[in-house]
């Protein structure tokens, strides 16, 4: 048999690495093991150097004409991508931001959804992914002839808000890094959290600066617990990257670093254990998630979580997280219980996580199954019923 040939939307790994982007990412180094005959395709407007690529076994598909390349990435996908696809005879084409190029058969199409948040918080999204995601996500998903999701939380949003089946459930995982540090490794990890201005102790977000995250609700209800005179001593560490519409809320957590707030930006791979497990907790007060991988790396870290009520997020929290609603008062009290409590190692958590175990799932849900290939909208429709 010739060997497999896989492609996947490559724009999925543009840095710095979403959460999306570290699925992908992750799952394909896997991917990469478990198939080690498979020839391997990324599709992309962006050069090498604006894209983390699993390894060197990815040939990248660049845009070649440079006005090309500032069309919007679903866009690109759907026309210059798809003819780049249909060029390179795929097997199976995986679209790990769920939208796809719609190929026709014999090619297997597989589209992972992490979340609805053009449904559910629309106005915390971006125009063009916005109406990207208005004008394909339903049709691509009913289009496809695999589709997975994120989360069973977002597994049954896609049945009940878009009346359509998902074959399988890929939950994230986690690498072997992402665990409670060592006695003997507290002091080293306290000299590289220095370099980026964290000391203990700290409450931390890990998060995007943008309007679905909470951060603003989140840094508001930190302030007046600590003009209040409570969490003595604690700062809060606000770790993620710029994201849109957050200059008003730059210019205010720069002026309340006074308060205890710091701003890291965004940090690297290698020192998110160490910021994990030196913080009192993680706090995810979000509108809104597809799962929550911050909260799933805190916890193997022994570190507690505190989150907002919805179902992906208590997923991802499991049994221990202190569960709140994602307004004022809410936050507040989080905040308030989680610095009373104890670290909290939960064995096992990673290996019952555990990226290879991930991708071994995703491996056998991508290839294509009799009956499933060439199914159509209505018939997926009817499986999930």
């Amino acid at each position: 048999m010739s060997p497999l040939r896989i492609g996947i939307d490559g724009e999925a790994l543009r840095t710095p690495l979403s959460g999306v982007g570290q699925y992908v990412l992750q799952l394909c180094r896997e991917l990469e093991t478990l198939w080690p005959d498979a020839q391997l395709f990324a599709y992309a407007r962006l050069p090498a150097d604006k894209l983390a690529l699993p390894s060197a076994r990815w040939t990248l598909r660049q845009e070649a004409r440079a006005p090309l390349r500032r069309l919007p990435s679903f866009l690109w996908l759907k026309t210059r991508g798809a003819a780049l696809c249909r060029r390179d005879r795929l097997d199976v084409f995986w679209a790990g931001r769920t939208l796809h190029p719609r190929l026709a058969a014999p090619v297997h199409t597989v589209c992972t959804v992490h979340d609805l948040n053009h449904l559910i918080v629309p106005d915390t999204m971006e125009a063009a992914t916005l109406w990207s995601h208005r004008l394909w996500l339903r049709g691509d998903v009913a289009r496809a002839d695999c589709v997975l999701a994120n989360s069973h939380g977002t597994a049954r949003r896609v049945r009940e808000r878009l009346q359509l089946a998902v074959h399988g459930v890929v939950l994230p995982g986690l690498t072997e890094a992402y665990r409670p540090l060592a006695e003997s490794e507290r002091q080293s990890a306290l000299a590289a959290l220095a370099t980026l201005g964290v000391t203990p102790p700290y409450l931390l977000s890990v998060a995007t600066l943008e309007p679905r995250k909470n951060v603003e609700l989140l840094f508001r209800a930190f302030v007046d617990l600590k003009r209040r005179g409570g969490l003595p001593g604690y700062s809060l560490v606000l770790a993620g990257a710029r994201g849109w519409q957050d200059e008003a809320l730059a210019r205010t957590l720069r002026d309340a670093q006074a308060d205890g707030v710091v701003l890291p930006g965004f940090v690297p791979d290698a020192l998110m254990p160490a910021l994990y497990a030196q913080a009192k907790a993680l706090v995810f007060p979000s509108r809104y998630e597809g799962f929550g991988m911050p909260v799933l790396e805190a916890r193997a870290c022994g570190t507690r979580v505190v989150i907002a009520n919805s179902p992906e997020l208590r997923e991802a929290g499991g049994a221990h997280a202190v569960v709140v609603e994602p307004n004022f008062e809410g936050v507040r009290e989080g905040l308030r219980h989680a610095a009373r409590l104890p670290p909290l190692v939960e064995p096992g958590l990673a290996e019952r996580n555990s990226w290879r175990q991930r991708a071994a799932l995703l491996a056998t849900l991508m290839l294509p199954r009799p009956g499933r290939a060439g199914a159509t909208g209505a018939h997926r429709r009817a499986e999930s019923s």
